[in-house]
C-alpha cells in the first residue's frame, strides 16, 4: 500500500470535528506506517506543512496516532525505529512549525537514542522549539541531563530558563553550581528557577542561602521564594532530614515578622507540629 492509501484511512473532519473514524482502518494504517520503515515515515512527514499553509490533517493524524501507538510495552523495536525516522526529520531543510510538530511526537514515542537530534533545538527561540525540545528531553528522563548542562551555559532569553527549569524537572545534583548562580542573577524569573532547582535536589547545605535570598526579593517574589523553602522542608523531613527542616521553620518564623506574614508563621507552625 502506497502513502497515499495509507493516508486515506484516517477521517477527514466534517467542520471541525471527526464524525466517521473507521477504527479498524486506522489500525491498519498504524501497522502498515510502523512496518514500511523510514522510506513511509518521511513520505509523510514530507506532506506536513505550516499552519495556514493547506490541509494536513491526515499527515499529522497519521503520524500522531503512530506516535501513540509505539509507545506501548513490548514494542521497543518498533518505538526506536518510529522515533528514529522521526529524529532523521529533524536534520531536513523543512519549515521550524514543522520541526516543532515532530519534536512533539518525539516527546510520545522518543527516547535516549533520540536525545541528540532533539536537543539540537534546545537553544532555537522560534516557533517556541527549545520549549518542545525541553517537554520532550524531560518526558525521555535522565539520560538528556547532559544535554541540559551542555546547552546552559550557552543558553540567552527565553530557553535559558527553561533550560534551567529542565535541570531541576531531572533533579540533577551536578547543575548545584548553576542553581547557586542563577539565585544572584538580575533576572526574577532566573533567580526564582534557580531556589526551585535547589529546593528540587533537596540541597539542605544551601537552605541558609535559599532562605537570605528569599527575604531580599519583593511581592510575588518573594512569596514564591519562600514557598521553595517551605517544600524544601518538606522534602527534606520526608526524606528523615527533620533537624535541618526544623532550621528552615525556625528561621522563616524569626525571619518574616511583619503583619502581612502571619500566614507564612501559621504555616512554619503547621511544619513543626508535623515533626513531633
Amino acid at each position: 500500500m502506497n502513502t497515499k492509501e495509507i493516508l486515506n484511512a484516517f477521517p477527514q473532519p466534517e467542520g471541525k470535528i471527526l464524525r466517521n473514524i473507521d477504527k479498524e482502518a486506522c489500525e491498519q494504517a498504524v501497522e502498515q506506517i510502523i512496518s514500511g520503515g523510514r522510506k513511509i515515515t518521511r513520505a509523510i512527514i514530507d506532506l506536513i506543512l505550516e499552519p495556514g499553509n493547506g490541509d494536513d490533517i491526515r499527515p499529522r493524524h497519521a503520524i500522531h496516532a503512530t506516535a501513540i501507538r509505539v509507545g506501548g510495552t513490548g514494542k521497543e523495536i518498533e518505538r526506536n525505529s518510529f522515533a528514529s525516522a522521526l529524529a532523521s526529520t529533524l536534520t531536513d531543510d523543512r519549515p521550524k512549525a514543522v520541526k516543532g510538530f515532530v519534536i512533539r511526537q518525539l516527546q510520545i514515542c522518543g527516547g535516549a537514542k533520540q536525545a541528540e537530534a532533539i536537543a539540537y533545538f534546545l537553544n532555537d527561540s522560534e516557533e517556541h522549539l527549545y520549549e518542545y525540545s525541553a517537554q520532550a528531553l524531560e518526558a525521555i528522563g535522565v539520560a538528556t541531563i547532559d544535554h541540559f548542562r551542555t546547552a546552559y551555559p550557552l543558553a540567552k532569553g527565553a530557553p535559558r530558563i527553561t533550560i534551567l527549569q529542565g535541570l531541576g524537572v531531572l533533579q540533577d545534583k551536578k547543575s548545584r553550581p548553576f542553581f547557586l548562580s542563577a539565585m544572584q542573577d538580575t533576572d526574577l524569573e532566573i533567580r526564582l528557577a534557580g531556589i526551585w532547582g535547589l529546593m528540587r535536589i533537596s540541597s539542605a547545605k544551601d537552605a541558609e542561602l535559599m532562605l537570605s535570598q528569599s527575604l531580599k526579593e519583593k511581592g510575588w517574589g518573594r512569596i514564591k521564594a519562600t514557598a521553595y523553602c517551605f517544600e524544601l522542608a518538606e522534602k527534606l523531613a520526608k526524606n528523615g532530614q527533620s533537624k535541618e527542616a526544623k532550621a528552615i521553620y525556625i528561621k522563616i518564623k524569626k525571619s518574616h515578622s511583619e503583619k502581612q506574614d502571619a500566614y507564612l508563621r501559621e504555616t512554619a507552625d503547621r511544619g513543626l507540629a508535623q515533626l513531633k
